[in-house]
């Protein structure tokens, strides 16, 4: 569920949630499906010290930057 969201890429967590909820998956259902699917977190600071939680999938995200390196 949660794969299909990211495609890839990296998203703001409230934003996967609030998608999934949309969806009528509950808060629990989004934490479980989170570690089944292996997702994982990384929290991104700014200078001005603004802190964002993002979503990804490590093996989408090794499949789109490697795939770049090649070319």
């Amino acid at each position: 569920m949660i794969k299909e969201l990211l495609k890839g890429d990296f998203m703001d967590c409230r934003r996967v949630k609030e998608i999934c909820m949309q969806e009528g998956h509950s808060k629990a259902e989004v934490k479980k499906a989170k570690s089944l699917e292996g997702i994982k977190t990384v929290n991104v600071t700014t200078s001005d010290g603004r802190q964002m939680w993002l979503w990804f999938d490590p093996d989408q995200i090794w499949e789109k930057y490697s795939e770049r390196e090649r070319n």
